[in-house]
């Protein structure tokens, strides 16, 4: 069983402190209380919410980063693999963690619910606290009006300067089921970079982990329910769609030893303190001397920019290529269901290798590392995938 020292969300202690103001203190306006915007940490912490600001810059790598874009527009396939479902009607590439709220309430997706603000925004947890689970159902536009907040400090502090704190439950449950120790500094990031699904009778967000946090073990917790994000129009087939699994992704790679901070948040000077940036994006976007020149020393930035690209290089390219026999097999698969040459037992024999390629090949594509968190297992997905599609187009044959 999983055991963590750390201070997780007690729901009387979260009550008492999101009762008090929204706005910092009239006596102290550098004490805020509750949950407020980061700027109002900057008297005592100028070059921390300097570096969160950032946040809002819109940057690229080569195969990553914040630069929004509609996915749809440039990988025309997703419109087919996503038919019958709101990634069909918009998907964008995430921007900066400021962004978050503005993003959630103006996407064109249909929302289930308000638990589609549970990492978006802090006011989230406050609801959630004061109104108990039952929020997590609230209509979508009916639960805006209590948010104001994109993330801030509490999400990741609770407004506690210097101690991790967990604020998202679905997270802090799930962690009784997982037989392994991890950092604080990993698990801040945890409670949003992770696969998950809305509970389909509480509309709460939901780790599919009771299996393990692989993507096998993922498919086969999803099957035991029988459940399915959505039924693909053409095919018939019960899909599921991966959603950021970076978190399970780079825990088996090279780096698995490390925490997303060490990584994610190089150190920078603050009133002759060694103080970590907030903001979060690729080190091939940061100086890099105080994150990837750490362990790889006499290393230029150039040089281990170009290994980094060598990685992601063959994922992207094999990322496209299996892309591509999923879409032979949809369309195969949509022409022998229209035709009706087939009984459904042998339809749903090709279904179920779908259901499973597109998982798998999702889980890779929707993975923020773009195959650099864990190359070996980005590698056998889209292999797996790639194979369980040929299955399935031999199977219609």
């Amino acid at each position: 069983m999983k055991k963590f020292g750390r201070t997780i969300l007690v729901v009387a202690f979260a009550v008492a402190v999101l009762s008090l103001s929204a706005c910092t203190s009239k006596d102290n306006p550098a004490e805020p209380e509750g949950i407020v915007p980061p700027q109002a940490w900057a008297e005592k912490y100028p070059s921390i919410v300097a570096s969160f600001e950032k946040n809002a810059e819109m940057t690229a790598t080569k195969y990553g980063g914040s630069e929004p874009y509609s996915y749809l527009e440039k990988y025309q396939f997703l419109s087919l693999f996503y038919e019958g479902y709101g990634f069909s009607k918009q998907y964008d590439r995430a921007r900066g963690h400021v962004y978050t709220l503005e993003d959630v309430l103006e996407t064109d997706r249909p929302k289930k619910g308000a638990s589609c603000f549970a990492c978006k925004t802090p006011d989230f947890v406050a609801q959630l606290n004061s109104q108990g689970v039952e929020f997590n159902s609230m209509d979508f536009e009916e639960a805006s009006k209590y948010m104001t907040n994109s993330i801030t400090c509490y999400d990741c502090h609770m407004e506690e300067p210097g101690v991790i704190n967990l604020t998202l439950t679905h997270l802090t449950d799930k962690l009784e089921n997982v037989d392994r120790e991890y950092k604080d500094t990993t698990l801040v990031c945890a409670q949003c970079h992770v696969e998950y699904y809305q509970d389909p009778e509480t509309i709460a967000i939901t780790l599919p982990w009771n299996n393990g946090l692989d993507a096998d073990s993922m498919i086969a917790y999803y099957d035991e329910r029988g459940y399915s994000d959505w039924v693909h129009p053409q095919t018939g087939t019960p899909l599921l769609k991966a959603q950021h699994p970076e978190f399970e992704t780079y825990q088996t790679g090279i780096h698995g030893n490390l925490s997303c901070v060490d990584c994610h948040m190089e150190e920078t000077e603050e009133n002759g303190e060694t103080v970590k940036s907030h903001q979060w994006t690729s080190p091939l976007l940061t100086s890099m001397e105080d994150t990837c020149i750490k362990c790889h020393a006499g290393e230029s930035k150039e040089s281990l920019t170009a290994k980094v690209e060598a990685i992601q290089k063959p994922v992207y390219d094999k990322t496209l290529a299996v892309a591509d026999n999923i879409t032979k097999l949809i369309e195969e698969l949509s022409k022998v269901v229209k035709e009706g040459t087939k009984s459904e037992e042998e339809l749903d024999a090709v279904r179920k290798l779908h259901r499973e390629a597109q998982f798998k090949w999702d889980f890779v594509f929707v993975e923020n590392g773009e195959g650099f968190h864990n190359q070996e297992l980005a590698h056998k997905l889209l292999d797996e995938a790639n194979q369980l599609a040929l299955e399935g187009l031999e199977l219609l044959k």
